[in-house]
């Protein structure tokens, strides 16, 4: 009998382990153990861990074994604790009964409804900038996209502009994810340490709170099911009949605008930057823009069409996928790759790894929209591209994004060119997502002025 080895790994600190670089900066963490270690990587220390890069074992712990890989206990217990126990932080049977009641309100079809949303959404945003003129300085790019993707979420849940909630919403939505994801990652729970972080953590989720639930009130008093908080209320679980508590509701909404808003902003913020640094790839996608579209507002209808646009985005979440960890816990023993996954250890996805494989991935640090083409997709292994995850926990939302993304980065190509202020060092900040750390500043150049 052949007995399962022990991953290699690095060899850390004789206690801590690699505890500290994790939770200094776990995206450099991960890609460094990948480099020197392979597949899978063993890391010791207080926070146990293993990390699959291989699609075939992302592919067995997300798809193929997903009943023995559940969430673990403290993973799903931070998420709970900003999002209730709706899908995002569910397990097992309660996360099913949420999966099929919200599953018909996210179908691509029901989402067409709102193109015209993102559009106007957009075409507002563009008009502030036209605004401002030409001695107005840089803008911050990564806070213009959060304020975006945040009102295009409102309309979408609520059918309501919360322009004037923003400016509280999106600092408070910031400091909750920050404290989630050390709280994640430490070995003491700092929810349970009296300090200034967690005042503000509760403070924050304070603020998010008191602006959704008066508003989901509201539309449960008002009725309607023509966005995504009307078809939530009159959603029932095709196996019951029941349908979702006022609770439950709260919990479901509280998590999409959470999570819906983060990612989708960072991808865009991504996506500019990544372009700025590539301008042959900037100079093609408005190409294609200015040949579907000819000037006018874009279209669900035009999105097939805008095949090098799409491809963008693509590029840019393989780079830098706003989403860049998942983390499992092995209910039972396991072998994987021919090594040992004991029963109760953390195994860990991390997209920013897989994505750059280079059994899989040519050029892997470069920027190349072409690579999603179908001929060269056609034959990649399917977990070796995950930036909304996979199986069956794959985000509900992925359709509602790449409806939402290409739509807005075609008319921002249209009027403007973005171009990042020199001298800008970027640094990517691992949290509950993978944004930029700091304000990303880049200058508004108007289309005509640079043709």
């Amino acid at each position: 009998m052949t007995t399962a080895l022990v991953p290699p790994g690095p060899r850390g600190h004789p206690v801590l382990g690699s505890i500290r670089e994790i939770q200094r900066d776990n995206v450099s963490a991960f890609m460094d153990a990948f480099r020197h270690h392979g597949d899978i990587v063993n890391f010791r220390g207080p926070l146990r861990i293993q990390l699959l890069a291989h699609p075939d074992y992302v592919q067995h712990v997300l798809r193929d074994q997903h009943k023995h890989y559940p969430r673990p206990r403290k993973v799903q217990g931070c998420l709970s604790t900003i999002v209730g126990d709706g899908l995002v932080a569910a397990e097992g049977a309660s996360w099913l009964r949420s999966r099929r009641l919200t599953q018909p309100a996210f179908h691509r079809d029901a989402l067409r409804r709102f193109g015209e949303t993102f559009t106007a959404t957009t075409a507002e945003l563009l008009d502030g900038w036209q605004r401002r003129g030409r001695d107005a300085g840089p803008v911050d790019v990564k806070s213009e996209m959060m304020h975006l993707s945040l009102a295009n979420l409102a309309r979408a849940l609520f059918k309501t502009d919360l322009t004037e909630a923003i400016t509280r919403i999106e600092p408070a939505v910031q400091r909750a994810l920050a404290f989630t994801h050390r709280r994640m990652t430490s070995p003491v729970d700092p929810l349970r340490v009296p300090s200034q972080g967690r005042r503000r953590f509760l403070d924050a989720l304070g603020t998010v709170n008191s602006v959704l639930h008066p508003m989901i009130t509201e539309r449960r008093r008002t009725g309607g099911s023509d966005d995504l908080v009307g078809m939530l209320l009159g959603a029932t679980d095709p196996e019951t009949g029941e349908a979702f508590t006022d609770a439950q509701i709260r919990d479901e909404v509280s998590g999409f605008f959470v999570a819906g808003h983060e990612t989708v902003s960072t991808a865009l913020t991504w996506t500019w930057y990544l372009l700025s640094l590539n301008p042959e790839s900037a100079r093609r996608l408005r190409a294609e823009v200015d040949e579907v579209l000819a000037g006018r507002v874009p279209t669900v209808e035009d999105l097939p069409k805008l095949t090098y646009t799409t491809m963008v985005v693509q590029e840019a979440m393989r780079l830098f996928p706003p989403i860049f960890v998942y983390m499992r816990c092995a209910a039972q023993d396991d072998t994987i790759g021919g090594y040992h996954v004991p029963a109760g250890r953390w195994v860990v996805v991390c997209p920013y790894v897989t994505h750059r494989h280079p059994e899989f991935w040519d050029n892997p640090e470069g920027f190349e929209p072409e690579r999603f083409t179908p001929a060269r997709s056609a034959d990649r292994h399917r977990m070796a591209y995950l930036p909304f995850g996979a199986g069956p926990r794959k985000c509900i939302g992925d359709s509602f994004a790449m409806l939402q993304m290409p739509l807005v980065i075609a008319m921002i190509a249209q009027r403007f060119r973005l171009d990042l202020v020199e001298g800008q060092h970027v640094v990517p900040e691992p949290a509950i997502s993978l944004r930029p750390r700091d304000p990303m500043w880049m200058w508004l150049r108007p289309v005509e002025e640079t043709s």
